[in-house]
C-alpha cells in the first residue's frame, strides 16, 4: 500500500522541487498553493502526513496553522509537519498546540524532512533514495 503526502505552498517552486525530490513508486505526492485547495484534498483523502508552509497569502498570514487544525479536525491520524520563513516560539508553540509532529524553520533540508517522515513511519530507510 502506497504511502500519500500532501504539500501545501504558495510558491509553486518550491512545491515542484519538493515534490520531484519525496515522491517515488511508493510515495504519491500531492500539492496545493491555496488553503481552500488543501481542503479540498484533505476531504478527498487520508493522507499519511502534511508539509504545510505557515504563510499562503504573502502577507502576515498564518493559514498553516489554520491548516493544521483543519487537518487533525478531519483526520487526526494524518502526521503534519509546518515549515515557515516567519517563525518564532510563539508560532511555534501554537503549531505543536495544535497537533503538529514537527516545525522547522526554512530553508529546511529535504533530508530534514525525510528524517521527520521517517521518524513518524511515513517513509522507511528503503525509500530514502
Amino acid at each position: 500500500m502506497g504511502k500519500h503526502l500532501l504539500l501545501v505552498d504558495d510558491e509553486s517552486t518550491i512545491l515542484m522541487a519538493f515534490k520531484k525530490l519525496l515522491q517515488n513508486p511508493e510515495i504519491s505526492v500531492d500539492t496545493a498553493e491555496t488553503i481552500e485547495s488543501a481542503k479540498e484534498l484533505v476531504d478527498r483523502r487520508p493522507y499519511d502526513a502534511v508539509i504545510a508552509d505557515l504563510r499562503l497569502s504573502g502577507f502576515a498570514g498564518e493559514e498553516g496553522l489554520e491548516i493544521i487544525k483543519y487537518v487533525k479536525g478531519h483526520r487526526p491520524e494524518t502526521q503534519i509537519i509546518l515549515v515557515t520563513a516567519y517563525g518564532n516560539q510563539d508560532v511555534m508553540k501554537r503549531a505543536y498546540n495544535l497537533g503538529a509532529a514537527f516545525y522547522f524553520e526554512k530553508p529546511v533540508s529535504t533530508n530534514i524532512l525525510k528524517n521527520a517522515l521517517k521518524s513518524l513511519g511515513v517513509v522507511t530507510n528503503a525509500l530514502l533514495v
